[in-house]
């Protein structure tokens, strides 16, 4: 097929999550046989975005969106007035009011004659604005009208979020515009059945293969964003300093618990970071905020158990927001040999099998108890270690990688046909 124009969408590419790191693998395999361009609000360092996710976008181009509104608002809110905004704690504010300005952008990029537009944007309600689309859904929000209780961030966010739920809702207009839904588990796809009442295609997210194991420490392990408790996308990193520091048996035998993961500048979550490091005081604990794609590998590879708590005290029937929704640090935890004690719900299910590769919890007792099976049994954690790595496997970057690459070039050939070209 003759190379085609593809755009990836996502506002802030330098958040350096999972949806950031979907965008950039494959921007880094469609640009081979592409013309591929980044659809931003803030434009991100390409040479940042390829040390943190290690791929090379030497090939892919950079567009910023600009909003057409009041001129402190209309460069992507982040310029003068935003970081008084952000320093008030009204960053919230800020990305829900960016949401309900997101379809100005639908006129800038169709102006960019592209052949495919991949949404991978959290929470889009832009509707696809290229003859061929694809829908990348990490988890599905509220439909208009539908507002679910499920935010978790005060009464005076839920009122606004309820003003708000006529302009930023999800509608039946912006799902029919694409060709394609996708979930990244089997746990997403059944909310956006729920939620859409839409059928979705799975794609489970790029995984980064972090392996070989290192001769092995008593290190255990969590990566997680450190953000707002406040927020959907808590990985609930105080649950776990708790957790350990009721086991003082395992401090006197020498293991350590270590925490990593990226840290923005908003001060909401420099707050709960710094809240984190005063409770871990004290305790056989590092932490390791914004550490780099080599330090992380090296963690991964000397740790000998992998910590998650994301989802805790929130039943997922009722919360199903605030699950972790696949899992990629678990997975890619597996790689390198770390076995996984994580919690039961959302999309770990999926990844982790209970009891042959790893365990999962229901409660911190059981969290307490299953770390301590295997701490005191290099057996069992030699044994699970092995199946861990064999079944990350299934979930690696490239498999990702070709699954949607096969299902880009699908739409496209069958827009070519549609269109008579």
């Amino acid at each position: 097929m003759a190379r085609r124009r593809i755009g990836i969408y996502n506002r802030n590419m330098a958040a350096g999550g999972g949806a950031e790191k979907r965008c950039a693998v494959l921007a880094e395999r469609l640009s081979r046989n592409h013309d591929v361009t980044f659809l931003v609000s803030r434009t991100p360092s390409i040479s940042s975005l390829e040390r943190y996710f290690s791929v090379d976008l030497s090939r892919v181009n950079i567009v910023r969106l600009q909003m057409p509104v009041h001129r402190e608002l209309g460069r992507g809110l982040d310029t003068p007035l935003a970081p008084f905004l952000r320093r008030a704690c009204l960053d919230l504010l800020l990305d829900h009011a960016e949401r309900a300005l997101e379809r100005r952008y639908f006129r800038q990029i169709r102006e960019l004659g592209l052949d495919l537009f991949i949404n991978n944007q959290g929470a889009s309600v832009l509707p696809c604005p290229a003859p061929a689309g694809i829908y990348m859904c990490m988890f599905p929000h509220d439909r208009r009208g539908e507002l679910r209780r499920d935010h978790g961030r005060g009464r005076l966010f839920e009122l606004y979020a309820r003003l708000g739920d006529p302009v930023v809702g999800m509608t039946d207009r912006v799902l029919d515009s694409y060709d394609v839904i996708t979930a990244n588990s089997e746990f997403t796809a059944h909310w956006i059945e729920r939620l859409w009442r839409r059928p979705s295609e799975v794609v489970y997210t790029a995984c980064e293969d972090m392996g070989p194991p290192a001769p092995k420490e008593k290190i255990i392990m969590n990566v997680g964003r450190f953000v707002s408790g406040e927020r959907n996308d808590n990985k609930r990193q105080h649950t776990l300093i708790e957790a350990f520091r009721s086991m003082t048996d395992l401090h006197r035998e020498g293991w350590e618990l270590h925490l990593a993961g990226s840290l923005s500048t908003v001060r909401a979550s420099r707050v709960y970071f710094a809240h984190l490091s005063e409770a871990a005081r004290g305790l056989p604990l590092r932490l390791h905020p914004n550490a780099g794609f080599s330090v992380l590998c090296d963690l991964y590879r000397r740790a000998s158990i992998y910590w998650h708590a994301t989802g805790y005290g929130m039943p997922s029937d009722k919360h199903p927001g605030k699950q972790e929704h696949f899992g990629i640090t678990t997975v890619e935890a597996m790689s390198a040999g770390a076995v996984p004690v994580v919690i039961n719900s959302g999309g770990q299910r999926e990844s982790v099998e209970d009891g042959v590769c790893g365990y999962l919890w229901n409660d911190l007792d059981e969290l307490r108890c299953y770390t301590r099976k295997l701490a005191g049994d290099p057996g069992l954690l030699a044994n699970f270690r092995g199946r861990a790595v064999e079944r990350s496997a299934r979930f690696r970057r490239s498999k990702f990688a070709d699954r949607v690459e096969a299902l880009a070039e699908r739409i496209l050939a069958a827009a070519v046909t549609n269109s008579g070209r």
